[in-house]
């Protein structure tokens, strides 16, 4: 199937160059003007202080260059002294009073390390009070990547984005040779070496490759009956196809146990990866890819079903943008999250309840690529249903996609984590789970707990086979 011509847009309301296909996007000074618009307003408003590495730098930055800082907190008064009022009134015409803003004053260096410390989590889009339709448009996730995406264009595509952004190439080839991959994984001179040679940190905890792939798995398997419920397809992601299969294969387990039709059509990386990388183009020939293959489920009238918060952002939210065509808003609008979507079966009774007491008490941490999406906490709730002891863990883990291995960014990581396995900790849980499975990992390298995805304890719950997180030794 051939997709139609990219549709002509009205760039009058991208006036500040953030959509792809606008000419200023690659604009390297629009870029540098943007950066400061958005940086002022920023620090006017200060509501993301605590979210993020990058805010925490720019905020420090600013106020270190702010030559008025200490004569606006008073720091310049010798301390404990009471001042009287004719002192006062002498002291003021001494002040300096600039319309400078210190954001000004920011360095090169200085923006690059806003830009390279913002994981994309997304956190901030949410709480701002300036995004789109606001006029002043603040999308700073946005600016962060668009700024990647042009140090890429201008300076080459790193080696490792390229390495990590071929999710589906590394894959294919690790899983036929998993055992010799996850044994490299585990070896000091190979980590030494893969720190060197690709810059991921020798001390992060990888995810295993699974020796035999979730689709293979599914071409083999006896086709599903047909139980006259919902049809659906899955979209099974790359981790959970190369990876952690037993994701997929509990999907189709709980799915199949609510009397729902399963499909799982031909299907690539979402690329989140490229887009994290600065690889654009490599992005948008991934979501092409899945538009022709996903369309005829769509048109059949089927949920998309994704089981990875990261790649349902990307299908719904990036998707109409990395292909702009009437097809790509379709297949985009079809997009739900799996355990949302079960949850919907649950209340709608189509999804019978575990056996009393299976699922036990959960430490539930809310990935921060389903808290933007705005749908709710559905795998916190799901788990509830089935019977759990929920304990909500709302903090981001910091492990956000590939930043979080990389070198440089790997203490950064774990410092961001703190929170969130404290709160792990806390719960004193029976077992631990994410819908992010980029997130347990994090938190099994933070607290030493196995984590698992909601439809993996729930469908272990079924079997009679509770899953749970023991600390190691």
């Amino acid at each position: 199937m051939k997709l139609p011509i990219v549709e002509q847009r009205d760039w009058s309301a991208d006036k500040h160059g953030m959509a792809y296909d606008n000419p200023q996007f690659w604009n390297a000074e629009h870029l540098e003007s943007e950066l400061h618009r958005v940086f002022e307003i920023c620090n006017g408003c200060r509501l993301c202080f605590n979210l993020c590495p990058s805010f925490d730098v720019l905020f420090r930055r600013v106020d270190q260059l702010d030559p008025h800082r200490e004569e606006a907190e008073g720091k310049h008064l010798e301390a404990g002294k009471i001042v009287e009022e004719h002192e006062a009134a002498e002291l003021l015409k001494h002040v300096t009073v600039s319309t400078e803003n210190p954001v000004g004053l920011l360095q090169d260096e200085d923006r690059e390390r806003v830009v390279e410390l913002c994981y994309e989590c997304k956190l901030c889009y949410p709480k701002c009070p300036y995004v789109p339709p606001h006029e002043f448009a603040v999308d700073f996730p946005k600016l962060m990547l668009r700024a990647k995406m042009i140090g890429a264009k201008e300076d080459g595509l790193a080696f490792r984005e390229r390495f990590l952004g071929a999710t589906d190439l590394v894959g294919s080839v690790m899983t036929r040779i998993a055992p010799l991959a996850n044994a490299a994984a585990h070896n000091s001179f190979n980590r030494l070496l893969m720190e060197k040679t690709l810059g991921i940190h020798r001390d992060r905890q990888l995810p295993n490759y699974a020796g035999e792939t979730f689709l293979s798995w599914w071409d083999r398997r006896a086709p599903l009956r047909d139980n006259g419920g919902a049809e659906v397809a899955l979209f099974a992601t790359c981790f959970v196809n190369y990876n952690d299969p037993e994701i997929g294969k509990a999907a189709v387990d709980v799915l199949t146990r609510a009397g729902c039709s399963v499909e799982c059509p031909e299907q690539v990386c979402c690329g989140m990866p490229k887009l994290d990388g600065g690889d654009l183009e490599g992005a948008r020939k991934l979501a092409r890819k899945n538009v022709e293959s996903l369309l005829p489920a769509v048109r059949a009238g089927k949920k998309i079903l994704s089981p990875g918060p990261s790649c349902t952002l990307v299908l719904r939210n990036e998707l109409p943008e990395l292909c702009p065509t009437p097809e790509g808003r379709e297949v985009s609008a079809a997009v739900m999250d799996l355990s949302d979507f079960l949850l919907q079966q649950a209340r709608a009774r189509k999804l019978p309840k575990p056996p009393e007491g299976a699922v036990g008490k959960v430490a539930f941490h809310v990935a921060c690529h389903n808290r933007v999406q705005n749908f709710g906490y559905r795998g916190r709730d799901l788990l509830k249903w089935a019977g759990g002891d929920v304990t909500l863990v709302d903090r981001c883990c910091g492990m956000d996609g590939t930043w979080g291995m990389k070198s440089e960014f790997f203490e950064e990581s774990l410092k961001v984590a703190e929170t969130a396995a404290r709160k792990v900790e806390a719960a004193e849980p029976d077992t631990v789970s994410s819908d992010c499975p980029l997130a347990c990992l994090q938190l099994r390298q933070k607290t030493t707990r196995p984590a698992y995805h909601p439809v993996r304890i729930l469908s272990a719950a079924y079997q009679g086979e509770p899953l749970r997180s023991p600390r190691k030794p």
